[in-house]
This record gives C-alpha cells, sequence and structure tokens, in this order.
C-alpha cells in the first residue's frame, strides 16, 4: 500500500485568496511501511514539512524554484544524509546554486533509469515542459501499486500514455482552464483525453489562476468521469492493491474505491 499525501497543488508562486484554496507550490509526500519519499522541494517548503518526521528519497521534476527553490531549506532540516534525484540537467543546476550543502545527496538519473530503494521501484520518464530545462515525470511502485506524479508537462504524449497505463493513480498538471501556454496543460482539452487511457484514478494538480474555484473544477471534472477530479493540499489517500479492472471512459465500467480522505477537507 502507498499512503500519498499532498503538499501543495498549486502554480508557481502559490495562488492566494478567497474561493481559491490558497493552494501552496505543487509537491507530494509518498509513503510505503518502509520509506517516505518527497516529490519536489518548493519555496514553501517550510511550511509544507509539518507534520512530516522523516524523508528517505526525495525527487524533483524540474529545475525551475518553484519545483526545486526549497532545496536549501530542505538541507537545514534533515538530520541525515538523503538521496535528491533529478535529471543530470537539473543536478547540473542544482550544484551550481548550492555550493554546500551538508545533508542533500544530488543525484542525476537518466530517463528511463529504475531506481530499487526500499523495495520501491522508482522510474523516471523525460516529458515536454519548457526549454529552458529537462522535466520528469516519476512513477513509483510498491506492493502492486503503481503512482505516477507528472505536474509539469506542456502535451501529452505516446511514450507518456504508455508509461501511465495500469497505474492506480496518476497525478497531472492541470495548470490552464480556458487558454493555452506553451509549456503546460489545458483542463478542457487534456480531461476528455485522460478519461480513456487505463489508469484507477486522475487528479489534477499545478492548479493555475485562471482555473476556477475548487468545487466548480472538481465537479466539472468528475461529470467527464467519476474517476478524475482536482486535487487540493492537504488531500491525503490511502492506494491500495485491486484486482478489478482497470476501467475506461469508453467501457462505463466504475473503478474501485482507492482509499478515503484522511483529514481536511476540499477548499
Amino acid at each position: 500500500m502507498l499512503r500519498v499525501r499532498f503538499l501543495g497543488t498549486g502554480p508557481a508562486g502559490g495562488r492566494p485568496g478567497r474561493g481559491h484554496s490558497g493552494r501552496m507550490e505543487s509537491s507530494l509526500v509518498v509513503t510505503s511501511p518502509s520509506t517516505t519519499i518527497l516529490v519536489d522541494v518548493t519555496r514553501d517548503f517550510a511550511a509544507q514539512v509539518r507534520g512530516i518526521d522523516r524523508l528517505d528519497l526525495v525527487l524533483v521534476t524540474h529545475a525551475h524554484r518553484d519545483a526545486s527553490g526549497g532545496v536549501v531549506a530542505l538541507d537545514r532540516w534533515l538530520r541525515a544524509p538523503v538521496p535528491l534525484f533529478a535529471s543530470r540537467h537539473t543536478i547540473r543546476t542544482l550544484r551550481a546554486r548550492h555550493h554546500a550543502l551538508s545533508h542533500v545527496t544530488l543525484r542525476a538519473v537518466p530517463s528511463g533509469a529504475t531506481i530499487a530503494e526500499r523495495q520501491l521501484r522508482v522510474t523516471p520518464l523525460l516529458v515536454p515542459h519548457a526549454p529552458d530545462c529537462s522535466t520528469f515525470a516519476w512513477r513509483i511502485e510498491h506492493g502492486g501499486v503503481a503512482l505516477v506524479y507528472a505536474s509539469d508537462i506542456a502535451r501529452l504524449t505516446a511514450h507518456f500514455a504508455e508509461f501511465c497505463a495500469g497505474c492506480d493513480l496518476l497525478v497531472l498538471d492541470g495548470a490552464m482552464w480556458g487558454r493555452s501556454l506553451y509549456t503546460h496543460l489545458e483542463l478542457h482539452a487534456t480531461a476528455p483525453i485522460v478519461a480513456g487511457w487505463p489508469v484507477r484514478r486522475i487528479l489534477f494538480t499545478q492548479l493555475g489562476r485562471s482555473t476556477p474555484p475548487h468545487a466548480v473544477l472538481d465537479r466539472y471534472l468528475r461529470a467527464i468521469d467519476s474517476r478524475i477530479g482536482a486535487a487540493y493540499d492537504g488531500l491525503e489517500l490511502a492506494i491500495s492493491p485491486t484486482r478489478a479492472p482497470r476501467c475506461t471512459a469508453r467501457s462505463g465500467a466504475r473503478a474501485a474505491p482507492m482509499g478515503r480522505r484522511m483529514h481536511g477537507g476540499p477548499p
């Protein structure tokens, strides 16, 4: 089983404001029985780390500061060395920014290479995002459960669809609503496409300033497919293996329940 907590679900700089959820920059913590993984180290790390008592592994999607701007704060928070995995370009950028990290151990990994850590399998995939950086989606597998995290992606590709196939939870870039941007996905165009993918559940993150209030957005997405929704800061899920078929929008089937919200509620 994997447990997932959304530490932030907003764009660069967050998204404060009444009705707009006060989302912090997008980040996720994933916990297995033996390992706690942080995905992206944002500039909101000091607030996001509250309630976390250990980290064993850090994954970074790309070098933009909304995904990696909290590395120094993370280094100060840690009490023992912890590996941080990212693309070669991201590691090179972090080394240029930070010359004296005490506890964060920077490790480059190529796209497609699988990292085996504490009964976990972690695999990155290079995805299109911005021309000034190389960006990874991450697939985390443990005990028959698979999660894909792709918070920053410019377009859906066949290779990425294959990478996501069969996963229990796909966390996907939902930055744009009703307008396009060359570095991010637009929700109206994206949701109907991924509704046809063989995944168990889809939650959008990186929710930008153009998206409507959470309740409106979540209703819109669930009307397309009951497996699709909007994540929010503080959302927790327990993901267990299932023998139920992973449905597609065309089949009309319903996915097996993944778990429950552990605390809090949508804004």
